[in-house]
Order: structure tokens, then sequence, then C-alpha cells
């Protein structure tokens, strides 16, 4: 796991101002580890140091997952990209979601994506669903006065809802003014065949060739998290 961690921390030195090390285990950078710029790459290079130590105790996964962010993790121990690459990828996500307006939020309803989405379309309301974590929890994502709205008639109708510690909008609307930069990026990638079976989210089956494209990793940046699915 350190051995893993240590060359990731290598590789993010050119996209880092502070290294990653710091930013994990000094108590003067730790609260800083909340700021996108900082939280996806920490994120990426953890899941992937955990990989590596389950395989260095000989499990080796027949199929993989991941949620969100994770879903890079996923691809580049399938083959997808290289670490190298994967870690260019989600540090320029990270950067290109850190300079987006922060006049967002996300909530977690515990109430079906049924429920949720019936809401939405009563209140004609531009706030979108951003994750489908299991039948009871689905996130909505979109400009804080309007996700207010939602959250006020979803109260009302006696649902509970948490607010998520995120800094902005994702996998909603508001991420798109970063969508053609990172495309630049995403295109410059050298993508492979995954050795190993992935399940995606944004089709919730096996991915497919697409997943080797800059194009896919736009729509998964943008669209619903079908994590239940």
């Amino acid at each position: 796991f350190r051995n893993t961690l240590n060359h990731c921390a290598e590789l993010l030195q050119n996209y880092l101002d502070i290294p990653l090390l710091y930013l994990l285990y000094s108590p003067k950078y730790q609260p800083l580890i909340h700021q996108t710029l900082y939280t996806q790459p920490a994120l990426f290079a953890v899941e992937y140091s955990l990989c590596q130590l389950w395989k260095s105790w000989g499990i080796q996964p027949d199929i993989l997952i991941g949620h969100s962010l994770g879903e890079y993790v996923a691809a580049c121990v399938a083959g997808v990209f290289s670490l190298e690459e994967g870690l260019k990828l989600v540090a320029t996500r990270a950067r290109l979601m850190q300079q987006l307006r922060q006049n967002g939020e996300m909530i977690v309803i515990f109430a079906s994506e049924e429920v949720v989405k019936a809401c939405l379309e009563l209140q004609s309301s531009p706030v979108e669903i951003a994750v489908i974590n299991s039948p009871t929890n689905t996130v909505i994502s979109g400009e804080t006065e309007e996700i207010q709205k939602v959250v006020e008639s979803l109260n009302q109708q006696g649902y509970t809802t948490q607010k998520l510690p995120v800094s902005h909008a994702f996998h909603s609307r508001l991420v798109e003014p970063m969508l053609a930069e990172f495309r630049e990026v995403a295109e410059k990638i050298q993508y492979n065949l995954p050795s190993i079976d992935i399940v995606s989210n944004v089709t919730a089956t096996l991915a497919t060739e697409e997943i080797t494209t800059a194009e896919y990793w736009c729509r998964h940046l943008r669209q619903s998290v079908k994590f239940a699915s």
C-alpha cells in the first residue's frame, strides 16, 4: 500500500501544488482534502493503493465496479488506461471542477428514484438526479435555490434528506462549462479494451469498447450514476 501510494504521490507532483502525502497525513494540510482539487486525486490514489494491497494478498478481481470517481480506478485496474494517464485524467477533472462556480449542492433523499423523479416533474424543476444508490437512496444535484424547493416539498411528504459535504453539484448541468476542456485532455489518453469486466455507471451493464473513448468519460462525468442497477 505504501509503495503504491508513494508512486501515486510522485506521479501527482506535476498536478498538485501540495504533495499528496501532506494532504493525507499532515495535520496542517489535511483540512484542504475537502477541496475538490485535492479530494479526487486523493480518492483515486487511496483506492488504487488498496487494490494493489488486496492483490498482494492474492485477491484477484473477476469483475470490477466503481462509484462515480471510483470507476476511474476500476478502469485503471482493468488496463483501460495506465496509472500515469489515469491520474492525469482525474487531476484534470478535479482542477476543472474546482474552477466551476460554487452555486450548487447535492442532497441525499431517502426515497426511491420514482418518488424523486415525480417530485421534480411536478415542479418542472431544473434539479437533476445525480446518483441512484439504492431503492431508498437517491441523490439530487443542482443550484442551491432550486434544490431547497425540492427538499422542502419532499420533507413535507415525510421523506428524510441529508446534505452531502461536497463543493459542487456533480453529475448535473452545472458541470457542463468544463466538458469541452476535459474532452481535449481525455482525447489524448491512450485507451485499451478492459482486460477485466467492468460494470458501467453510465449504462449499469458491462462496459463495451465505448469505455475507451473520450466521449464516454464526458458522459460519465455529466450523467447519473446508476449504482443501484
